[in-house]
């Protein structure tokens, strides 16, 4: 029997976000120890909320407990919702029942330290949203970067534009203060940002992949539907991205994405650029900002970045895979 590997998903629910741990759970390649909700595309209250629900759905809220993370970021600068695209209440039209699971007394990054604790060396935390909840754990006790095994977030752009500025992704741009913590702190990271998310796509085919493969994928394709539509009318062309899916994806095999080595820092005091990541290639043949010692410093603290899709086919992966564990209809 294949020993499945502890992993903690941090996510903030949100379409994309609810489809990622449906496809986590499909791929039997993971032992989740902890679904821990952040604010990010819409307040904490709701994404606990929608955590919750989806635990539900998919028939592990008796097993995976369901932690609340954050009540705000750490950033003092404003603060928008992703509701054009998710919805009002965060999973397109859809209205699940809570879970009946009690609510767990610890906080999302009381969670994260304790179970780096108990899966020291061997745990690997998967992050599809704002960096906070990681942040404040890592504020609390920065050991925790030496314990995670390895660290996988969606967030970013390295050489590609921002998706809420013209330089930002949603993410950093929600919390870019947490987001600096996390990668300065040596925690081993891969960055799977819109360089790569951007090229692997849902498309038509897809959808009616899903639909045709009976009713423990119907919640994921109503959810992909309507997700797909709100692309649609902010200028798509009638597919969307896989953002948190192909970071979950990413946790597993590197293959679907093309990265490169090389510090990330992101810009958290200018309102024009902020939440921009700026990555630096390690391979990079000048020296860079050599006039301050602080920030030659900082360029030491490395991880990966996607640069762009990898040779293995991610979409198909990703529509494959969900059927292997079936939600409520």
């Amino acid at each position: 029997m294949t020993v499945r590997s502890p992993i903690v998903l941090d996510s903030d629910p949100g379409i994309d976000d609810a489809v990622a741990l449906q496809y986590l759970l499909g791929t039997g390649l993971w032992d989740l120890k902890a679904y821990t909700s952040v604010g990010g595309n819409l307040p904490a209250d709701a994404t606990y909320r929608n955590a919750r629900s989806l635990a539900r759905a998919l028939r592990i809220d008796t097993d995976v407990p369901v932690h609340r993370g954050a009540g705000r970021p750490l950033s003092r600068l404003p603060y928008r919702e992703a509701t054009a695209f998710h919805g009002r209440a965060g999973l397109g039209e859809e209205s699940l029942p809570d879970s009946t699971a009690p609510h767990p007394t610890e906080s999302s990054a009381q969670a994260l330290l304790r179970l780096s604790r108990e899966h020291e060396g061997e745990l690997t935390v998967c992050a599809t949203g704002p960096l906070t909840n990681v942040a404040i754990a890592l504020l609390e006790d920065p050991g925790f970067a030496r314990r995670v095994a390895r660290f996988v977030f969606m967030g970013g752009a390295a050489q590609v534009p921002g998706n809420v500025t013209p330089v930002a992704e949603f993410n950093i741009w929600s919390d870019p203060d947490a987001a600096e913590i996390v990668l300065s702190s040596g925690i081993p990271f891969t960055m799977v940002d819109l360089d790569a998310s951007h090229r692997w796509l849902f498309r038509p085919a897809d959808l009616a992949a899903l639909e045709a493969a009976g009713p423990g994928t119907a919640l994921a394709a109503r959810l992909m539907r309507t997700y797909t539509k709100a692309y649609t009318r902010h200028g798509g062309d009638g597919t969307c991205p896989l953002h948190d899916p192909l970071a979950v994806g990413v946790c597993g095999d590197e293959a679907f994405v093309t990265t490169a080595e090389g510090a990330v820092i992101v810009e958290c005091a200018s309102e024009l650029t902020r939440g921009q990541t700026v990555f630096v290639p390690a391979a990079a043949r000048r020296v860079h900002y050599s006039e301050s010692p602080s920030l030659t410093a900082r360029l030491r603290v490395t991880g990966r970045v996607a640069l762009g899709p990898g040779p293995r086919d991610f979409s198909d992966h990703f529509v494959t895979t969900l059927p292997h564990w079936p939600a409520l209809p």
